[in-house]
């Protein structure tokens, strides 16, 4: 069980560094650019799709916690927390995704007079 555990921690620190090294820093760059660049209707249709995304970070974040609390421990509540939130932080990449795409069509898209 330790083994699985251990694989389990490895996979979650991979995927908290490739969301916060890169995922979170292009969806970062994607938000300013909409912020400078798109008509104030557009942004308000955008601002539902930040509450998701915010509603989706607050869950991983509940995930992590439990997760760490439990993560030092040789136990299977160890190890189902642990995919737990790997589940949750891969749930946050998509939605993170999902967002930049959309931002970077409405960013290619002509300007409407």
């Amino acid at each position: 069980m330790r083994d699985v555990i251990e694989i389990k921690r490895q996979l979650l620190a991979e995927g908290l560094q490739r969301y916060f090294g890169e995922t979170c820093p292009a969806l970062a760059a994607r938000w300013e650019a909409a912020i400078i660049g798109l008509a104030p209707p557009i942004l308000r249709e955008l601002a539902g799709r930040l509450q998701e995304f915010e509603r989706v970070t607050d869950e991983t974040n509940r995930q992590l916690k439990a997760a760490q609390a439990e993560a030092s421990r040789d136990t299977q509540q160890a190890e189902h927390l642990l995919a737990r939130a790997l589940a949750s932080l891969e749930r946050l990449s998509e939605v993170a995704e999902a967002i930049t795409k959309h931002l970077d069509e409405l960013l290619k898209a002509p300007s409407s007079p």
